[in-house]
């Protein structure tokens, strides 16, 4: 059973590698008691009560609290803050009522003056491994109540010494992993622009020194795709205490007689090791949280034309890319920004999706028959969220952005935000694009976001309720996203936010796949992919063959750009005007043995073997396993000190199977255990060399 009871006071949840164990201690607190690998005999925890540790200090500062909320003489950062009409600021608690049906366990928490009741909930994933928490907050009574803070999980973790990782990146540097000691003060993640951002993942990740295979990983990913906030903070060096939720900075929401809110989920797992992690969230996001359609299945190639044209896009040059395309192979041909109206560069026409008749003389409906005639898919690029001011829709609704009264309105790329708290906003929204999707065979949507909140005013709300304008922003994103997904359940939907700014387990069940950066530089990918790769699945990592080493004005053999690209969902994005003939036909060698790679790589495990490492001859490589088959890709940056070969350990593979494999057309045969203890030498020299290796096991 995934929910074992002892007394109505212990809780042991239990998935097939980890228990949780949650306890009401002697005061009548909801604590932690566990968390690691699976127990089975709940009796163990009989006497899971709190134990005082220091004499001079309040029990609630101490306890790893479930529910911990601001007073109460707790001076750790808690995790709810409520404000009653009478000004009284905390929550005191009695639990009400503990239920438990199937997979999920509900423990009521009403305050002991106020009606005001917190319900904890807990639902076990038992064959992924994962641990999902959520809150509900309901005002039982009729005068309002002020939410100031509700995080959707607790989590702590005893003992010291831990170390947290996260990222530490920006724009065309996102997901760069790092990890840091949590020894004193407050280790804080989080993203006050409005979306997930690229700074820092809305996740947290504890080790003791874990590396790939090895070491207790404790992991919790929120399904948020706004204001975040992750704390990580010592308490008096008894335990380290977890916070994950909405960012409390700017956000208050008042609930009314008989409402209710209801956090956004925190998935939690423990592994051994960090591969361990990334398969426990990979399996649990394909099967929970990814959109049915497609999560089972690998990701088109796809040929996207901003590089060739940008802004400059009409009829006959994207009929001459598509041509183009078709021949390498490509099967789904991708118009990006530039098409609709007045749009002749990012200065005008956000906000009008309709078709541009000076470029498109006939609509895009002859576009498309001639992409679906050369045997691909068509799709089309938007930005909803996002208006300028020479644009029809702002002339006739200025008051449809996020601003003050008295204040001029930000901009940032020439554009304006879209209040995504008016109803009204929304609707037309969802008017336009399901009237473009409805007239048009568009089989695929990139929904890009390019700026960041600015003005919290909107003229939909009250001023009382701005506090809430960017939770209410993501929740009308998803609206959105949520009617257009009903609407056209065939189309395949690409979230992108200048790059990597919205790559989050909330945007990941609207989605079917992330943009995961705008710097294509492979160099930088590797790098980008790996620090990505940690938390997210690789099915989700889109990856283009680019020109994109301009970006830091380097140039790098086509086979390294193909490669690095090979590692994700791969796509092309080159300029194919200025492509020779041997570009072209190199180009098309890709694309084929991608198609024979990609159901690995999209739908395999992955292992990251080694990675760059500064001022080091090193190497990046990952591995790909499913099914009896494996691909590795191999990465040198610049070889050196007289050491062509480089030898390489696999993992994944069954020990006491043999595979095939073929190294510069000379053909092997090894065991697994072979291949994982001893490796395999591969020859990479010079300057951005690389190799893919593919292993077939024998039946």
């Amino acid at each position: 059973m995934p929910i074992v009871n002892l007394e109505d006071r212990v809780f042991l949840l239990s998935t097939r590698d980890m228990s949780y164990v949650v306890y009401i201690e002697r005061g009548g607190a909801l604590c932690g008691a566990y968390w690691g690998p699976r127990m089975d005999r709940i009796e163990d925890f009989a006497d899971a009560i709190w134990l005082p540790r220091c004499a001079n200090a309040p029990s609630a500062q101490y306890m790893m609290e479930e529910c911990s909320a601001f007073g109460n003489m707790r001076f750790k950062e808690t995790s709810l803050k409520l404000c009653h009409p009478d000004g009284t600021r905390d929550f005191r608690y009695t639990v009400e009522y503990k239920s438990v049906e199937g997979d999920t366990l509900t423990i009521a928490l009403r305050d002991v003056h106020y009606p005001v009741r917190v319900k904890l909930c807990y639902r076990v994933y038992e064959q992924e491994n994962i641990l999902e928490k959520w809150r509900v907050v309901e005002n039982l009574g009729g005068a309002p109540v002020r939410l100031d803070r509700v995080y959707s999980g607790e989590f702590g973790l005893d003992g010291m010494g831990w170390q947290s990782l996260n990222y530490n990146g920006h724009w065309a540097g996102e997901f760069q992993a790092c990890s840091e000691e949590v020894a004193c003060g407050k280790v804080t993640y989080e993203s006050l622009r409005g979306n997930t951002g690229h700074a820092h993942a809305p996740a947290f990740v504890l080790h003791q020194g874990a590396t790939e295979d090895s070491g207790d990983v404790f992991f919790g990913m929120l399904a948020w795709s706004g204001n975040f906030k992750v704390v990580a903070q010592p308490v008096e060096r008894q335990y380290v205490s977890l916070l994950i939720g909405v960012n409390d900075t700017d956000f208050a929401v008042t609930l009314g007689g008989g409402e209710a809110f209801t956090t956004p989920s925190v998935y939690a797992g423990y592994a051994q090791g960090f591969t361990a992690m990334t398969h426990a969230l990979t399996d649990f996001a394909r099967a929970r949280i990814m959109p049915r359609r497609l999560a089972d299945a690998p990701l088109p190639v796809l040929y996207n034309a901003w590089e060739a044209v940008e802004f400059h896009v009409n009829e006959t040059e994207q009929m001459r890319l598509a041509e183009v395309a078709a021949q390498l192979g490509v099967e789904l041909f991708v118009v990006d920004d530039g098409w609709f109206k007045g749009r002749n560069g990012d200065a005008a026409g956000l906000g009008d999706w309709v078709v541009d008749r000076n470029k498109f003389p006939r609509g895009l409906g002859p576009l498309i028959e001639h992409v679906k005639r050369l045997g691909m898919r068509f799709g089309l690029w938007i930005e909803p969220e996002m208006v300028n001011e020479d644009s029809d829709l702002y002339r006739a609704h200025p008051e449809w952005v996020y601003r003050y009264e008295n204040r001029p309105v930000l901009t940032f790329r020439n554009q304006y935000m879209l209040d995504m708290t008016n109803l009204d906003v929304v609707q037309y929204l969802f008017g336009m694009l399901d009237a473009l999707l409805r007239e048009n065979d568009i089989a695929y949507v990139k929904w890009d976001m390019n700026r960041y909140a600015s003005e919290a005013g909107s003229s939909a709300l009250a001023a009382a309720d701005y506090p809430s304008i960017w939770y209410r922003h993501v929740e009308g994103v998803y609206a959105l996203i949520r009617r257009l997904r009903e609407a056209h359940p065939e189309v395949e939907w690409e979230c992108c936010s200048s790059g990597g700014g919205r790559v989050d387990y909330g945007a990941m069940a609207f989605f079917d796949e992330f943009w995961t950066s705008d710097n294509t530089d492979p160099l930088d990918r590797l790098s980008i992919q790996w620090g990505y790769s940690l938390l997210y699945p690789v099915r989700y990592m889109r990856a283009w063959l680019t020109s994109g080493g301009a970006l830091n004005g380097r140039g790098f053999p086509m086979a390294f750009y193909a490669h690095a690209a090979m590692c994700g969902a791969f796509g092309i994005g080159r300029d194919l005007n200025a492509a020779s003939e041997g570009e072209l036909a190199e180009m098309a060698g890709y694309v084929a043995e991608y198609k024979r790679l990609r159901d690995v790589v999209q739908l395999g495990k992955l292992y990251r073997l080694a990675r760059f490492e500064a001022g080091r001859d090193s190497l990046c490589a990952v591995q790909y396993v499913k099914d009896g088959r494996s691909v590795l890709f191999a990465f040198l940056q610049a070889g050196g000190f007289a050491r062509p070969y480089h030898r390489l350990r696999l993992k994944g593979l069954a020990e006491g199977g043999i595979y095939n494999y073929a190294i510069d057309g000379e053909t092997h045969k090894k065991s697994g255990a072979w291949l994982m203890r001893h490796g395999i030498d591969l020859k990479l020299q010079g300057a951005y060399a690389s190799r893919v290796i593919e292993f077939e096991r024998e039946a």
